[in-house]
Formats: structure tokens, sequence, C-alpha cells
């Protein structure tokens, strides 16, 4: 997992008439001093340089895909010999993530029929909806008796946990159950370079009528500071009145291992609360 607590920043000119700014931020981190944050600081800076002439696009992904990511780390899950087991952190946008280097989650996201796909079902197309796709976790895991799958429902699909056995980050047997569940492209990229999985645990704040944060993880000025913890406030009162996901079925033998259960007991107390609505 790809987490520090040493950051520096370097700045980075661009063309404002692309960018809309005339710098970019590139952003070190190290888990050793702040001295090794500031040099990564500027061959993260040289790396940018060079994606700038790519385009926007490229630099959409360039924080995912070349080093840590730049989150806030709140806690740790540790099993019973104090081991690691999971790191909760704060994403971009103030949403509270488990990352896990051995307890497999995978999002299915579920896009919404377009109208040319709802003529064809019409005709007889099967519907791809949720149900369709909790049916192929459910024929997967009879073909694959060796897993325990617990499926979750999500605002925009499902959450699938092998509940009963761990496994290497971006493994074979980890890439064969993403490939086969058609868990999202994006996800699975993104587990592949931070060398975790992750979920989100609480709501996207657009789905609960919050503004996203008006500043980003690591803050300096004190005003910044002030205005996020007014931020994380409204947001964990307005977090109160949903759920992030609902559990749907378990396929398989009754049995978790005795790290997926310590990770599943923090990931269900944040996102599994009951309530109806989900964000």
């Amino acid at each position: 997992m790809k987490f520090a607590k040493y950051w520096s920043e370097v700045s980075v000119v661009v063309d404002e008439a692309i960018f809309g700014i005339n710098k970019l931020s590139a952003w070190g981190a190290s888990n050793e001093t702040q001295a090794q944050a500031g040099i990564n600081a500027l061959e993260r800076a040289t790396r940018l340089g060079q994606l700038i002439s790519r385009g926007v696009d490229a630099l959409r992904e360039y924080e995912y895909w070349n080093g840590y990511i730049r989150e806030e780390v709140l806690d740790e899950i540790t099993n019973a010999d104090g081991r690691v087991l999971a790191v909760l952190t704060r994403n971009s946008y103030g949403a509270i993530v488990l990352n896990t280097e051995s307890v497999l989650f995978g999002d299915i996201d579920i896009a919404e029929p377009g109208l040319l796909t709802k003529l064809f079902q019409v005709f007889g197309k099967t519907k791809k909806d949720k149900s369709f796709y909790v049916s192929k976790v459910e024929q997967y895991q009879k073909k694959n008796p060796m897993y325990t799958i617990k499926v979750y429902e999500t605002c925009a699909g499902l959450r699938v946990v092998v509940t009963n056995q761990v496994f290497e980050n971006y493994s074979a047997p980890a890439k064969a159950i993403f490939s086969a569940l058609g868990a999202d492209p994006l996800y699975v990229r993104l587990c592949e370079a931070q060398s975790c999985f992750r979920a989100r645990l609480t709501p996207k704040p657009w789905r609960i009528k919050i503004d996203r944060p008006a500043s980003r993880f690591p803050r300096k000025e004190q005003s910044e500071i002030n205005e996020f913890a007014n931020w994380v406030q409204h947001y964990e009162a307005a977090s109160k009145s949903v759920s992030t996901v609902k559990l749907v079925s378990v396929f398989g033998k009754d049995f978790e291992h005795p790290d997926v259960a310590r990770v599943l007991a923090v990931h269900d107390q944040y996102s599994c609360t009951g309530l109806a609505q989900l964000a």
C-alpha cells in the first residue's frame, strides 16, 4: 500500500491558455524523511512536465499511476499480533476509503441502459441490471466453490468480497476473479498501481448534497485546516441518513478467514448501516 507520512510540493509552470492556470503542483512523498519527500517531489515534477505535452487526459491519471496516493491516513486495522491488515484514508473528495493488501474487494459498476439497449430489451434481450450481475456472481461461485463471495449492493452497482481466504494484490487469482465478474476497469488499474484493494466506506459528497472540499491534503494554511474541519462536520452529519452499501447475499460456505472478518467488521460498521438510501 502506497501511503506516506511526509509530503513536499514543487510547482510546474504550464500554459494558462490550455490549463486555465499558470502552474500545477507536483507532490513528492516519503515514509522516511521530509528531505526524501522533497527529492521525490522533484522527480515527480519532471514526470509531470513530460505528461503536460500529452494534454489534460494524461494528467487526470497522473497521481494514481505515479507513486503514493495523496490521501490522509486516518486509522489502521490490525490483527491480534499487531500486523496491519488495512488502512483507512480520506480521498480527494472527502470520503473514507478502506485500503487492504490481502482482502479482495471488487466493485462492479452497472451503467444505466441507453435508449437502444432498452429497445432491445423489449424484444427479449437480457436486461443487465443488478439482479443479472448478482446471478453472474452466484454462477461463478458455483463453478469455483473454493471461494465464498459476499455481495453488497452499491448506489451504482455491486461490491463483492471473497471472505474465506486472503490474496496477494493483483495476483493471477485476483485478476481472474475481476475479469470473470466484470469489475470496473478503472478500479482494477488502481488496485494494480497502488498495490492494494480499495473500498469506499462513506458517501460521495454530491450524492448527499454536499460540495467537495475546497482544498486538498496536506493542508498548510490554518484557514484551510479550519475550513476542512467544518466541512467534515457537515459531511458526517449528512452521511448519517444514508448507507454506502447493502448486503444482498453470500454464496459459498459459511466461513470467514480471521483477517477478512476483522476487516469486514470495520467495513460494515462504516458502510452497511441498514438505511435504505444508498450513496
